[in-house]
């Protein structure tokens, strides 16, 4: 597991356990500027500060009080997750998992103008990812914040790292418990 000093010479590729250290030192480096108002007068977030981590994250404008988000920046890690280079595109044209999970996580952002964070496990092309993400407010006006700092960290799942899942099931494992209940109660024809 890496520690938050050592998040400058981050693995290239994280780890499971690195994970919750990559977003405390992420949120530790937003506080430090955007927390405490010192560099968020601009809002603009200059994401080569975030060294390492910087392929992780993406800053986000809200548009219409929170109806949808567009990309101003985007990192290069994110493509793995979220299908390729999302600059200037709205965060409501991503592909599922990443578009639910972190719309809601941004919605609830830019309206609380509080940080926020969110763990999650995605099947996806095959993978389990294990997933950490923030939405950081940087910029707002008295009713809503207009700019997120948004980081989604992942690395494989450690219960799934050595075994593919085949397409179809990841559509099969994301039916809720409910589901599977009713399905089982259901009378034989």
């Amino acid at each position: 597991m890496i520690s938050h000093d050592q998040c400058r010479s981050a693995p290239r590729r994280l780890r499971s356990g690195d994970l919750g250290a990559a977003s405390r030192w992420a949120a530790a480096k937003w506080l430090d500027g955007f927390g405490r108002g010192t560099d968020g007068a601009s809002g603009s977030v200059e994401l080569a500060q975030f060294g390492v981590l910087e392929p992780y994250l993406a800053e986000a404008v809200v548009l219409e009080r929170g109806a949808d988000f567009v990309f101003a920046k985007w990192g290069a890690a994110l493509g793995a997750l979220c299908g390729g280079d999302r600059s200037g595109h709205k965060l409501s044209a991503l592909p599922q998992p990443s578009r639910g999970q972190l719309r809601r996580l941004c919605v609830r952002a830019a309206a609380e103008q509080l940080s926020q964070a969110r763990h999650a496990t995605w099947a996806l092309d095959g993978q389990i990812w294990q997933c950490a993400m923030l939405a950081l407010p940087t910029a707002g006006d008295e009713l809503s914040a207009t700019r997120l700092l948004v980081a989604l960290f992942f690395a494989p799942h450690p219960m799934f790292a050595a075994q593919p899942v085949p397409r179809g099931e990841a559509l099969r494992w994301r039916r809720s418990a409910h589901t599977r209940r009713a399905r089982a109660i259901l009378p034989n024809p």
